[in-house]
């Protein structure tokens, strides 16, 4: 009995230690999603009040003011996540099968370069890529983003599906080979399928650093035509009196919402994903 009631205090502290973290980590995020909903005078009030007495959704509506840019740094991040997530996926997948199904030569450099350039800063890439944009004329443009987003985040989404196709047994590959099927068709019609998973944990890390990625965005992209969200929230921050903490809050929780609604959606096959890895 005595060992029963130990147990059920070590359990009991245990998930108390969790929510108590949880809650902490949570804490800033409720904090900014409260401010949101109240009025100027509850925010600026010298009484405190952490949920808002008076709900108010006039920080909601000030973002579909005609002079706000709130809609062209969202539909850019949109635009600019889609696409990389998508070349992302198709050369990270193509790629983790060369490395994990096939012999060709250099393989092993080839490998050994992709740890090296995970490895190296990303500020490091910034003036070299900026000087190659402005020859091209890529500066202020999405595909100026998205190029070097793609860049970054494929080697190491490479060696999360190099990891994912590993698994698969060559068996499988060389009975279908020997059913007539393609190097290619190997890949599209039975492989894929079976990586699933590792194809999900590369769209919510490459989705996770396009979206809040700030570095870049501000340097490769000058005027509000190609900037992305996390750019914007600084314009908006620095803005006339008119933006407010209320305002913030309200363009803050709205940037949260799609990777918070991706995470969730995908959060079984992220954590499977992540266990075959």
């Amino acid at each position: 009995m005595i060992i029963l009631n130990k147990k059920i205090i070590h359990l009991f502290l245990y998930y108390l230690i969790l929510v108590g973290c949880s809650f902490l980590f949570l804490l800033p995020f409720l904090w900014t999603l409260t401010t949101s909903f109240k009025p100027d005078s509850e925010i600026y009030s010298k009484t405190f009040n952490f949920f808002p007495i008076n709900f108010d959704f006039s920080h909601y509506e000030n973002l579909t003011q005609g002079s706000n840019k709130f809609f062209c740094y969202f539909s850019n991040t949109v635009a600019i996540s889609i696409v990389t997530i998508a070349l992302v996926l198709l050369l990270s997948a193509l790629a983790g099968y060369a490395f994990a199904s096939l012999e060709f030569k250099g393989k092993k450099y080839f490998l050994f370069f992709m740890s090296i350039v995970i490895t190296v800063p990303l500020a490091t890439y910034l003036v070299p890529i900026y000087m190659m944009e402005d020859k091209f004329g890529l500066i202020n443009t999405r595909w100026g983003l998205i190029l070097p987003y793609v860049a970054v985040n494929l080697p190491f989404a490479s060696l999360i599906m190099r990891a994912s196709f590993k698994k698969i047994p060559n068996e499988l590959i060389e009975a279908a080979v020997i059913d007539g099927c393609s190097l290619f068709q190997v890949w599209l019609k039975i492989l894929l399928p079976l990586v699933k998973p590792g194809l999900f944990v590369v769209t919510i890390l490459t989705f996770i650093n396009v979206w809040g990625e700030f570095m870049f965005a501000k340097t490769l992209a000058n005027t509000y035509v190609a900037q992305t969200l996390p750019v914007g929230i600084t314009f908006l921050r620095d803005e006339a009196a008119s933006w407010q903490y209320g305002t913030l809050s309200a363009v803050i929780i709205l940037s949260l919402i799609p990777v918070g609604s991706l995470f969730l959606i995908l959060q079984k096959y992220i954590v499977k994903g992540l266990n075959k890895i």
